[in-house]
């Protein structure tokens, strides 16, 4: 533990979730002062240091989990689980009604 060190890649983020190939994260990040839509999901391309918000819009606060490669899931208020391309691209998709906080599933 002594010679454990950590650097911070961005600021205001939250809950990243490692992509399965191992090449980009996906995160909540903070991005205005709306206490009812504070966050927003982004991902981050660690080859390029190359951030991009992702297609939803609405405020999510949950952990985000990676489907595959190309999909991450999360929740949202009242308990649907919903995905969206990590792209940037695209458009959510409803995934599960009446479910909270997607585990990834191999």
């Amino acid at each position: 533990m002594g010679a454990w060190s950590a650097r911070a890649l961005r600021e205001n983020v939250e809950w990243s979730s490692l992509s399965p190939d191992g090449t980009r994260l996906v995160f909540k990040k903070k991005v205005r002062d709306d206490p009812r839509r504070p966050w927003r999901l982004h991902a981050l391309d660690l080859r390029t240091m190359r951030e991009r918000p992702l297609a939803e819009t609405r405020g999510v606060d949950d952990q985000v989990a990676w489907l595959d490669d190309e999909r991450a899931a999360y929740a949202l208020a009242p308990g649907d689980i919903w995905s969206v391309p990590a792209s940037g691209a695209g458009r959510p998709a409803l995934l599960v009604r009446g479910a909270t906080s997607p585990p990834p599933v191999r």
